[in-house]
């Protein structure tokens, strides 16, 4: 009843009369105003005035499931929503939705995360009300050395729509962050639960600075709203992802992860520049020539000879300094 009478408000100009909502709904007049103290609490703004009803005046910021599905028109990613106003992590939830048999598509969002996560054990900072800070639960048909991909898919689908919905062009920094002028936007963590020879699951976490202060970012990161200098609609910003994650989700079974890793090598920040990474404890340089049909990257070292990094960090050298 909550989502049909939301429907109504947001349909209608004016007012739309107590009356015309029971008799429509098959519910009482009483049920109808309980709904709308609910709406109210989870911060709509809903005007009533005697003799007229109710009006929609504002929705509120929030990444709850009526707004995030709202217009959305997937088949699957964002159906479900699981929202939380404080979380210790989105990707430990979707995780545990995973363990007990949640279905592909439902994705966990949080207003603000006290212990979220980056690669390597890092955190990830999320001020309240802020980021971007959501995870999806797949459940796709790959090995375990094929899931490596779905990160780099995932970095592609959410530069396309940062670019679809602000026309910034984030660039990709493999294997799995976001930058803008070279500071850092965004980041993708993937965990799997995997077999042998497939994936049970597997949970995609995002972290994206958008109306984030610059106090409350560290020294590399940068937000959507200090570059366009105005506040962007989250909501929106999310929607417009998950559309763009389920087009080239759905779309591995016809052409696999080639066209996705296209996509990446032309956003890359990473392919031509000099980098530096470790190797079992030992430093090493050279310049990112490629992405590998793997995902790993090829650098081919001062000495010259050529390497493949599947996973770990690595540095971009930029005029002396590193990113």
């Amino acid at each position: 009843m909550r989502v049909k009478i939301l429907q109504y408000l947001r349909e209608t100009d004016g007012f739309v009369s107590g009356e015309d909502l029971s008799r429509t709904l098959g519910v009482s007049r009483a049920a109808v105003w309980k709904c709308m103290e609910d709406l109210r609490l989870e911060g709509y703004k809903v005007e009533a005035v005697s003799h007229h009803g109710y009006k929609l005046v504002a929705v509120p910021d929030k990444l709850i499931a009526t707004e995030v599905q709202h217009g959305l028109g997937t088949r699957k990613f964002g159906c479900h929503v699981h929202f939380f106003d404080e979380i210790p992590s989105t990707m430990d939830e979707a995780f545990r939705l995973g363990m007990n048999g949640a279905p592909e598509g439902i994705i966990v969002t949080a207003e603000s995360q006290t212990k979220g996560r980056g690669r390597l054990g890092r955190s990830w900072v999320s001020p309240k009300s802020k980021g971007l800070y959501f995870s999806m639960l797949l459940r796709p048909a790959l090995s375990s050395s094929e899931a490596a991909r779905l990160t780099l898919l995932s970095a592609v689908a959410l530069s396309e729509a940062v670019e679809s919905f602000s026309g910034l062009r984030p660039l990709i920094k493999w294997p799995n962050d976001l930058l803008l002028n070279g500071r850092k936007l965004a980041g993708i963590l993937t965990d799997l639960r995997a077999e042998v020879d497939r994936v049970d699951f597997a949970v995609v976490g995002v972290g994206l600075n958008v109306n984030t202060l610059s106090k409350e970012l560290p020294p590399e990161g940068v937000s959507l709203k200090e570059v366009l200098g105005q506040a962007c609609d989250r909501v929106g910003l999310l929607r417009e992802f998950l559309r763009a994650f389920e087009k080239r989700y759905l779309n591995l079974k016809k052409q696999g992860f080639a066209p996705s890793l296209e996509e990446w090598r032309r956003r890359s920040a990473t392919i031509g520049r000099r980098v530096q990474f470790e190797e079992r404890g030992c430093k090493r340089e050279g310049v990112a020539m490629g992405l590998a049909d793997d995902g790993g990257l090829l650098v081919q070292l001062d000495s010259g000879e050529t390497v493949k990094r599947m996973a770990g960090d690595i540095l971009l050298e930029m005029k002396g300094k590193n990113a």
